[in-house]
């Protein structure tokens, strides 16, 4: 991720936290998973939200426990003069943060399954009303899978936005086409390698009577099709 994506993501992320001032305000973070190669990005979301007032309570699932994740991150909070606590949950907080979380967190979480820490804190916060932001490992959503895999994933991210999660920074590589002859307000396809992937996030981008371009080989899931036949828009072949 570079520089400008990365700041990018942390406004999207702090705006979305700073509703109302953050003085004295406390955010539980949970990370998930045991990919140390996510943690810079983590330690820079929290850094932010630490910068922007928040006291963070920083939680650890059982695989970030079990990896070298949560020793690293917890080093690197503390040499950098963080004031965050650890492994509490305070009976007062204003928003679940969870930062690059992991596939298996997201698809228990739309699933239902309530085995883990992940999973509780966002069933938690959500029992009783409370902000939940997510932000996705880069394995959610990434364009080299096998097509109808990450069809589900997108589909798991959809359910958990269903239920009040918000899904921050998230994207799926977009390739305009530009071909000469095209309808002027073609829409720009999510691309997986030479396939293509059309979501329910995409077609609520296309303003009325805008025309939908897709190749013989383009998946549209489920809830994209059904939100086409809802608003009657059409979908242009070739």
């Amino acid at each position: 991720m570079d520089s400008q994506t990365l700041s990018q993501l942390l406004d999207r992320v702090i705006a979305e936290l700073l509703a109302q001032s953050a003085a004295h305000k406390s955010v539980c973070v949970v990370v998930t998973g045991d990919d140390i190669s996510s943690l810079p990005e983590t330690l820079n979301c929290l850094a932010a939200l630490e910068q922007a007032g928040y006291q963070l309570w920083v939680s650890f699932s059982h695989s970030a426990s079990q990896s070298a994740l949560k020793s690293a991150c917890m080093d690197a909070l503390r040499q950098c003069g963080s004031h965050a606590g650890f492994d509490m949950s305070p009976s007062l907080y204003e928003a679940l943060y969870l930062p690059a979380l992991s596939v298996n967190s997201m698809s228990k979480i739309a699933l239902g399954i309530r085995d883990n820490l992940a999973c509780e804190a966002v069933f938690q916060a959500l029992h009783h009303r409370k902000q939940v932001i997510a932000t996705l490992h880069p394995q959610c959503i990434d364009s080299a899978l096998p097509l109808p895999l990450l069809a589900r994933l997108e589909g798991y991210a959809q359910t958990l936005e269903s239920y009040g999660v918000t899904i921050s920074g998230k994207k799926m590589a977009h390739a305009s086409l530009g071909l000469p002859g095209q309808p002027p307000h073609s829409a720009s396809l999510p691309s997986a390698g030479k396939k293509r992937l059309i979501t329910l996030r995409d077609v609520r981008l296309l303003a009325p009577g805008e025309g939908l371009r897709v190749e013989s080989n383009t998946l549209i899931t489920p809830a994209a099709r059904d939100e086409i036949k809802r608003r009657n828009l059409t979908v242009i072949h070739g």
